[in-house]
């Protein structure tokens, strides 16, 4: 096995990736890798999600989010099993999980804030704040639907094509 490149490579000549976080905000994407880990403790079980941004102007960008839902931690395990339920609302995963696969493909609109190290050692990064359906919820007698219209979708997000029989939003061509 050789180890010479067939062409002289330049770095001076290319350009590197970026890896400054998405700005905050609501972004619709999909999970592309899911797996479940244990910690070097050995202290409970946490699924790591690699979210895929599929539109707009950071389609292609990805987001790491860690859920944490077997701990000896009460706290940890409550917060890390609503995020969980949270997911499986959003993507309508509705039966027992017992494969993290279920979760991978799905379109979802993820809300994205920036985490700062406290310490000061690392650069900031995205944190994963909210998962929620494409779907807004329907409303219920006299209150307003939750997630908004589609004519008040966020900024970065596709807006749904309208009307009884229109495709969804990850259906349609751009």
């Amino acid at each position: 096995m050789s180890t010479e490149f067939p062409e002289i490579f330049d770095p001076a000549t290319q350009e590197g990736n970026s890896w400054d976080p998405l700005p905050p905000g609501e972004y619709v994407a999909q999970i592309v890798e899911v797996s479940v880990l244990q910690p070097q403790s050995g202290d409970g079980f946490y699924l790591v999600l690699t979210w895929k941004i599929t539109g707009g102007k950071f389609e292609g960008r990805r987001v790491w989010q860690r859920i944490i839902f077997v701990h000896s931690s009460e706290q940890a395990q409550t917060i890390g099993r609503k995020a969980l339920k949270d997911l499986c609302v959003a993507l309508g995963v509705n039966e027992q999980v017992n494969d993290a696969e279920v979760f991978l493909f799905k379109p979802a609109r993820i809300r994205l804030g920036i985490e700062k190290d406290k310490q000061g050692i690392y650069p900031d990064q995205n944190k994963v704040n909210r998962i929620r359906s494409l779907e807004p919820k329907p409303a219920e007698p006299g209150q307003p639907a939750i997630g908004g219209s589609a004519s008040t979708a966020p900024t970065g997000v596709p807006k749904p094509a309208e009307g009884p029989g229109a495709p969804a939003p990850w259906h349609t061509q751009r």
